[in-house]
């Protein structure tokens, strides 16, 4: 196994976006993939080991407690080829897969698998979607909302793996709803944490662009592209700050788990019983 993040892949990232004319793509969902490094240097500095060739275009990292692996196997043109993230909690084992996802969209989700659950109770997350102008419906096996143009399809609704039922998410986004290929999609089983999947929503609806150079791939053609405010400068500071910024709170919570453990008592053995007596 190898370690990293080392400096030289930030300053190779700093390489190779400095200056870059950026545009801002809105919606968010339409901006096509990104630089994958929002990802994965991110991971990296939380610790994650790298288990794959350096070399090689397939990147295939684990948690340091083997909890989490996550695959990214870069496809061309393909809307389902991309990231799959195995996981496991107290709960049990869970999955994801996600196509040509925009990196900051996909971060919202692996970023809540470096934290663990807040202590306060999140949102629904249908409620998230509804607050952002999306139609929810109730399904009478579940539910699913529409993005307000359409575009995105999610749902929750149980799947049938051999004889149990299985709740799983998905999410579709299509040019033309119910026609054609899909531009990007996205498949989550096996109850993965709330805080995971609330992470994940609460990126896709955010109204802000995100931020393209034309050396990227432009998204989908029906995305709106404009000058962007955003220079090349802040651009490449603003994710060596989230670098610093995840293993802050990484570092944080080995802190507080360290402390909390630490701080807990150890069982107090049971008193040993008294002897019993001999009949005489």
């Amino acid at each position: 196994m190898v370690s990293l993040l080392k400096r030289q892949q930030l300053d190779l990232f700093t390489g190779d976006h400095t200056g870059r004319l950026l545009d801002d793509v809105s919606p968010r969902y339409l901006a096509g993939p990104g630089d994958a490094r929002h990802v994965t240097h991110a991971l990296a500095a939380a610790g994650w080991i790298l288990r794959s060739d350096p070399l090689a275009p397939v990147v295939d990292l684990v948690s340091p407690d083997l909890r989490y692996r996550l695959r990214h196997e870069p496809g061309p043109g393909s809307p389902r080829l991309g990231w799959h993230l195995d996981g496991s909690h107290a709960e049990g084992t869970w999955y994801a897969s996600f196509g040509a996802v925009p990196v900051e969209i996909l971060a919202g989700f692996t970023d809540q698998v470096l934290l663990a659950p807040p202590a306060a109770d999140l949102p629904d997350v249908w409620a998230v979607l509804a607050d952002a102008g999306w139609t929810h419906t109730r399904l009478m096996n579940g539910d699913e909302a529409h993005s307000p143009d359409g575009t995105v399809h999610i749902e929750k609704r149980p799947i049938c793996d051999e004889a149990d039922e299985v709740p799983a998410w998905r999410i579709e986004v299509r040019s033309d709803p119910g026609y054609g290929p899909p531009i990007w999609t996205a498949w989550i089983a096996h109850a993965p944490p709330p805080h995971v999947v609330h992470g994940l929503v609460t990126a896709l609806v955010d109204p802000a662009p995100l931020q393209r150079n034309w050396q990227q791939d432009a998204g989908h053609y029906s995305a709106r592209r404009t000058e962007s405010s955003v220079t090349a400068t802040t651009y490449v500071q603003s994710h060596l700050d989230r670098i610093d910024t995840v293993r802050a709170l990484v570092q944080a919570a080995r802190r507080r788990a360290k402390k909390t453990l630490t701080n807990t008592p150890a069982s107090t053995p049971p008193a040993p019983s008294a002897p019993v007596r001999q009949a005489r």
